[in-house]
């Protein structure tokens, strides 16, 4: 029987070997796409470097190509960036749903360490039970997490008490990044901070239209917008949709029902 340690590879080498997140590779694995080993009470993952060769082999050769790299969105005369494979262009405004801790992490983890990666000003609106769950997430992947945030280059906060402060707190914080001299933005909103801070669902939706029309196009940014299904009823995700039609240029299976 061959020895686990020496012939078969845990999560963070098989991320390593394939160079995209830890993420990536267990929902590549619940999700069937990528074969492993279960090994332990735990239940632990174990890959096969057959299975993980071939796995990128089929990747390269289909139209989702790996691209959860560090590379991805380095490219700073590039038009936008690259997540999770997709290419998404500056001035995007795109909401994604989840219904599980797992979702919570699934593209917003990759989206914040790929622009601390690549200079981008990053900012995290997010309750501080989210704050916990994302970056400490963030730091498996990222080793800079804590000096990002202690030099202001990703900015986290719990969110505000009105839509309108919001949007002036935004406004005012990218026209300041631009008088310094800095250009790309990503802002990761994991939305149930509204429900916490007891801002109206009303409110938010027309914080979001209004950012949505504005500040989101005005800017070179991308804007990703999480909202936790637990959390919402199904009028407000309605409404959240409808205010971020540019999730619809891309298949909806990549940002609903994680």
């Amino acid at each position: 029987m061959p020895k686990i340690e020496s012939e078969f590879l845990n999560v963070r080498q098989a991320a390593q070997f394939l160079n995209v997140s830890e993420i990536s590779i267990r929902r590549w694995t619940d999700a069937g796409k990528l074969s492993c080993l279960r090994i332990g009470g735990r239940r632990e993952r174990r890959f096969k470097k057959r299975d993980l060769t071939d796995f990128l082999e089929i990747q390269s050769s289909s139209r989702d190509v790996l691209q959860d790299t560090p590379r991805a969105s380095t490219d700073n005369n590039a038009s936008g960036i690259l997540l999770e494979g997709m290419a998404i262009r500056y001035g995007s405004h795109l909401c994604t749903l989840y219904e599980t801790d797992i979702g919570r992490v699934k593209l917003s983890v990759p989206f914040l360490a790929d622009g601390l990666r690549a200079g981008d000003k990053c900012f995290l609106v997010a309750s501080a039970a989210a704050q916990k769950h994302i970056i400490g997430d963030l730091m498996e992947i990222y080793s800079d997490t804590g000096s990002a945030i202690r030099d202001a280059r990703l900015v986290v906060t719990d969110g505000v008490l009105t839509g309108n402060d919001l949007y002036e707190y935004f406004e005012q914080a990218f026209l300041a990044w631009g008088r310094h001299g800095g250009q790309h933005i990503r802002v990761l909103g994991d939305m149930a901070w509204a429900v916490e801070k007891g801002l109206s669902m009303d409110d938010l939706m027309e914080f979001e239209m209004r950012y949505n029309h504005t500040l989101a196009k005005k800017f070179a940014l991308v804007s990703l917008c999480q909202y936790d299904a637990r959390k919402f009823s199904g009028t407000t995700i309605v409404g959240a949709l409808k205010n971020h039609e540019d999730t619809f240029q891309f298949p909806l299976s990549r940002f609903v029902g994680f």
